[in-house]
């Protein structure tokens, strides 16, 4: 058998490498997100899917709680979700559905490396763009409608990406149905028409640049390519009102950006320089990848188009405004630097590096998650949650417990879907729909012994379900609790307390 050549031996090389780094790479991205189920949203979305499933029609009100905020309208804006979950539990059960949020990240992955794979040229820059921004994203990457926006912007990029590149009109008709879907899935779905026209604007700067000519010869040069992506924008906005709230969910996201309530109880709203936002992981990944996409931008920045440059100011302003943002920088930052890779020849040499550069990220990542756990903090095995623990799931499952139970709001979902309408809650996790006033007045009334003794008579609550947090804020330390109230169980962080003589159920408070 003869020797391989020099050129046959770098071709195996190449190969290894290529199925190295791939193998490696989708094991990361499994690692990093196939977690159990911790964000108490599902429960809500799981439950107002099986009542749409049920009866056919989509829940007009708050339904759950047992005060008369039950009658408040419910901001349905993901309802379409909610029923696809509901449709995923169904199918394969709680103790399953962590392998729904893998199935979500592998077509993430696979999206976001087929369009920075098109920019760039380079497999193994596509690789390891795609993984650094699976990383950004990955303390949201739980079974979230989120799940369903990010997958909708990639694919709103590789759309308008192709039409940069064919010119074809007919390519732009992709963007209607995505506007649609995300608009019935997730509040975020503006963002899709300001994409567009980002674009817009963009390419018609870089356009009315490069035209030869005066002013009037380039502004209709401008014009004529930003024209197209406009019409997209503007075609967009109108597909949006396709959804059960028609033209009124437009305002819905300005609403919820000026909500007190929900900055106040809902961390992932805290400013991103807060001190809580600062101490955490997802802070630390954002901050080297932000400082990286950065330098990078400033290295390449005679080949930066000024689409790029507005994708990026923009992306970034919302990072920088909100933790929650991070979620989107990471796959702007990788088309952008992957657009900017495009501009570039990379010689065979610097692709093998790259390839053997993303096994060895890969492989890090692995074992760093395996070891200390995903960005947050979450095993294949263990993720830090709210979530009730097996006693009180048994506890609460006794048909003798029943009524209305004063809860946490990150609580009350896991209730209402165990155990609604047998037990009602005081508040969930849906801020938005209950509304400031109330919100904050539930926040007061864990602080204040009077109204609080005022309310659990007036609605003759029998049943406290608390997380430590709450307790702390002044009902441990009340006298009137102390003296007629006990702890049922606990596991330290969540409580169940129950009235020592409990009262008669009763309806409305007159």
């Amino acid at each position: 058998m003869s020797a391989k050549s020099p050129q046959e031996l770098a071709e195996s090389r190449f190969r290894t490498a290529t199925v190295v780094a791939l193998v490696l790479a989708t094991l990361a991205v499994l690692v990093l997100n196939v977690v159990p189920i911790a964000n108490n949203d599902v429960w809500l979305l799981m439950k107002v899917g099986e009542l749409i499933a049920d009866t056919g029609h989509i829940p007009e009100t708050l339904l759950f709680p047992f005060t008369t905020v039950r009658d408040n309208h419910f901001n349905a804006h993901e309802w379409l979700v909610s029923l696809i979950y509901h449709g995923f539990d169904r199918a394969l059960g709680l103790k399953h559905l962590f392998w729904v949020i893998g199935v979500f990240a592998l077509l993430q992955f696979g999206l976001t490396v087929l369009l920075t794979r098109r920019q760039s040229g380079s497999l193994g820059a596509a690789l390891l763009l795609s993984l650094l921004a699976m990383l950004c994203a990955n303390s949201r990457y739980v079974l979230r409608p989120e799940l369903f926006a990010l997958l909708f912007l990639v694919w709103l990029l590789l759309v308008l990406d192709r039409y940069r590149a064919s010119g074809r009109w007919t390519t732009l008709l992709w963007t209607l149905p995505i506007a649609a879907l995300w608009a019935n899935c997730h509040g975020s779905f503006l963002l899709g028409p300001v994409v567009a026209g980002l674009f817009a604007l963009g390419e018609a700067l870089g356009a009315a640049h490069a035209a030869p000519g005066r002013v009037p010869e380039r502004l209709r040069a401008g014009w004529r390519v930003g024209v197209p992506y406009a019409l997209a924008a503007l075609a967009m906005t109108a597909a949006c009102v396709a959804n059960p709230a028609g033209w009124h969910l437009l305002a819905f996201p300005f609403q919820l950006q000026h909500s007190a309530a929900t900055r106040m109880l809902v961390k992932e709203w805290l400013p991103t320089f807060s001190p809580l936002v600062m101490a955490e992981r997802p802070f630390w990944v954002f901050v080297p990848i932000a400082v990286a996409t950065v330098a990078f931008v400033a290295v390449l920045r005679r080949h930066l188009r000024a689409t790029e440059a507005l994708l990026l100011l923009f992306f970034g302003a919302l990072a920088l405004d909100r933790s929650r943002h991070f979620v989107w920088f990471g796959f702007i930052a990788a088309t952008v630097c992957a657009r900017l890779l495009g501009q570039l020849t990379l010689e065979r040499k610097r692709e093998l590096r790259l390839r053997v550069g993303v096994a060895l990220f890969s492989l890090v990542a692995i074992v760093a998650s395996a070891r200390f756990g995903n960005v947050a903090y979450a095993t294949l095995t263990f993720a830090p949650s709210n979530n009730l623990g097996p006693g009180f799931v048994k506890e609460l499952s006794d048909p003798a417990i029943k009524g209305p139970v004063v809860t946490s709001y990150e609580l009350g979902a896991e209730l209402s879907y165990r155990w609604w309408p047998r037990l009602q809650p005081s508040i969930d996790s849906r801020i938005d729909s209950y509304g400031d006033d109330y919100a904050l007045y539930h926040v007061r009334l864990l602080q204040d012994e009077r109204l609080l003794d005022m309310f659990l008579d007036a609605w003759h609550v029998n049943y406290l379900l608390l997380l430590r947090r709450d307790l702390d804020l002044g009902v441990r330390n009340m006298p009137s609790i102390r003296a007629n109230w006990h702890i049922r169980l606990t596991d330290g962080d969540v409580f169940l307390i129950e009235r020592n003589q409990p009262l008669p159920p009763t309806g409305t408070p007159q």
